[in-house]
């Protein structure tokens, strides 16, 4: 029988931690003995690379040096060459009858100095720069060489590494949770018609990401997303005047004097502004009439001295009176777990018997350690808002992170370095994402609670959703759609059209704005007395779009070591297909289980 997670944080202390990063481990020496990369040879190789890097710093700081050295004896020659030349200009200064010999022999003495150091320093000081530049290059190749050895040595572990390994580490380390391949149409449907999601949600947004899945069968998405909206710029512009002004000095009389002023000028105009933000929405049947909020609390893990045990009861006084206030349309009703309710503030709610059902001791005790703690996990730094049935969580470590599964990141030439890069990148993502889950795991009727809808009468729609039509629009590239004119971001947004064959034809089309040069003239009044026009330069930003197609096929599972080729492999692979099928597309995407190809780029 699986267990459900009631106790987040100290099982992701006293057990998944350590047991996450065990199977991490396992995963990559099982991922190493099945590619049969050669460790010996990948070691001595790599040792051969240090060496010679090392060796290549060493002739840098020799070429420093004899740079420093080729530059001063220049320098010097220089200023031996002039002591000459005055030496010699010097002869004809003398006064009559004045003896030339002093003034000879400094001549003469400068210039053989000059030349016989500029003969010393081509002989000696430039060649020995030139022979560690050339010691340089020579080195510099043999490492470029070396490293080209050590990637293809690497090249059999490098193309094993999937989409869904820190997904499948996740399933085994973490009982109840299991992902998706890709956010398929269905998954969407489901959070629609069985939980009321709402796709205004992605109105100006594009998805960047989306990582789907369950807990005990009942769905989520991580989500990262491109969002617009409208921001302000000061545009400034200035004006020099001047003028005259009569002043009576110290003798008493007027005189003239010139006075200036630099005039500044400036408008505000409107802005688009991008930003990013990563979020978790969940969908659970518990409570469907409950709407709450929370953001993160000042007090939360904030200790327990004079200070803060002050404004602990401060706001317990505040909440308690808001609690007894009977003249507004509020049901607040505080519960006797006092530390809850001021760490966790959803004083907002609607349904305090439906709040009650769903935070009950175990769950206000385990909430209690996620928002205090700050040692295991992240504290306090997540908001959360339930809609009905619907969860988001927005927690603010997500932002540290990629919530992209690319297995790119794990590609090396070293194999020490990619194992160091494989088990600390996972267990960095899985600690980010087990922490912004934990608010749901920690309400045990989420875990207890599962759906029963069956969309399609059971039948499994394996066709991907729109979310991950646009995460692999910007896995493209956001500038292989973008108008010519575009100076901004885009939001790019698809439309499916048709499916034949398999694949999907998708359009994309990139929303951007290009700029058009204004000027304004502003009246500022100066210190002459009058008003003075100053042109202001400011860009107006006008909407521009462009709409290309993608094409998509769905594998409809889960990416296979052997499935994950390179791009330019998986390119070759699939041409003669998209050929038949009438495309000329040249730039190919694969993408979890998703291959895809732009067609005219």
């Amino acid at each position: 029988m699986i267990e459900d997670v009631y106790e987040p944080l100290e099982r992701y202390r006293d057990e998944f931690r350590e047991k996450f990063s065990r199977l991490t481990a396992k995963t990559f020496a099982d991922l190493v003995a099945a590619s049969g990369v050669d460790q010996q040879l990948n070691i001595a190789t790599i040792a051969e690379i240090r060496r010679s890097e090392c060796q290549q710093e060493k002739a840098q700081r020799r070429r420093s040096f004899w740079l420093v050295l080729v530059v001063l004896a220049v320098l010097a020659s220089i200023l031996a060459a002039v002591y000459a030349f005055y030496a010699y200009l010097a002869v004809g200064q003398l006064p009559d009858g004045g003896s030339a010999m002093n003034c000879y022999l400094r001549m003469a003495g400068g210039g053989f100095f000059a030349l016989a150091l500029g003969y010393f320093n081509y002989k000696y000081f430039y060649r020995s720069y030139r022979r560690a530049v050339a010691t340089i290059d020579a080195l510099l190749q043999h490492i470029e060489q070396k490293k080209a050895d050590a990637w293809r040595q690497m090249a059999p572990l490098n193309q094993l590494f999937d989409w869904d390994i820190t997904g499948r580490l996740i399933e085994q380390t973490v009982p109840r949770i299991q992902f998706d391949p890709y956010f398929t149409d269905w998954r969407l449907q489901e959070l629609q018609q069985s939980f009321g999601w709402d796709d205004s949600f992605n109105d100006h947004k594009s998805v960047l990401c989306a990582q789907s899945g369950e807990i005990n069968g009942n769905p989520f998405v991580f989500g990262q997303l491109r969002t617009m909206h409208w921001g302000e710029k000061t545009y400034t512009g200035t004006k020099n005047i001047s003028w005259s002004v009569r002043v009576r000095g110290t003798d008493g009389k007027y005189h003239s004097m010139r006075r200036y002023q630099t005039l500044v000028a400036s408008v505000t105009k409107p802005l688009p502004v991008y930003d990013e933000e990563k979020f978790l929405l969940y969908g659970n049947d518990a409570a469907p009439n409950l709407t709450f909020s929370r953001t993160p609390s000042e007090l939360s893990g904030s200790g327990n001295g004079f200070v803060n045990a002050i404004r602990k009861k401060l706001e317990k006084n505040k909440l308690e009176s808001f609690s007894r206030n009977l003249d507004d349309e509020s049901q607040y009703t505080m519960m006797n777990n006092h530390d809850f309710e001021i760490l966790f503030h959803a004083i907002d709610r609607n349904h305090e018997v439906e709040f009650r059902l769903l935070f009950t001791d175990l769950a206000q005790q385990q909430m209690l350690k996620l928002l205090q703690d700050r040692i295991v996990g992240f504290g306090d730094d997540f908001s959360f808002v339930k809609h009905h049935k619907v969860n988001l969580i927005y927690a603010q470590h997500l932002n540290n992170i990629s919530l992209d599964t690319d297995p790119r990141r794990f590609a090396d030439y070293d194999l020490n370095r990619a194992m160091q890069i494989f088990q600390k990148t996972n267990e960095d993502y899985f600690k980010a994402v087990f922490f912004a889950l934990a608010p749901l795991l920690a309400i045990p009727l989420y875990q207890q609670t599962r759906t029963h809808a069956a969309i399609y009468n059971g039948i499994v729609n394996n066709k991907a959703s729109f979310w991950e039509y646009e995460s692999l629009a910007n896995y493209h590239g956001e500038q292989k759609f973008q108008h010519p004119q575009c100076i901004t971001s885009n939001i790019l947004k698809t439309q499916f059209i048709a499916q034949e064959r398999g694949v999907s034809s998708v359009a994309v089309t990139a929303l951007g704005y290009k700029g058009v040069s204004r000027v304004e003239s502003q009246s500022v009044f100066g210190g002459d007395g009058r008003y003075h026009n100053i042109r202001v330069e400011w860009t107006e930003y006008l909407p521009v779009q462009k709409t290309a197609n993608i094409f998509v096929s769905e594998q409809g599972k889960r990416s296979q070591p052997d499935e994950q080729l390179p791009i330019p492999e998986a390119a070759d692979k699939w041409q003669e297909f998209f050929r038949a099928w009438g495309t000329d597309q040249q730039h190919c995407v694969y993408r979890r289980s998703i291959l895809s190809f732009l067609k005219g780029k």
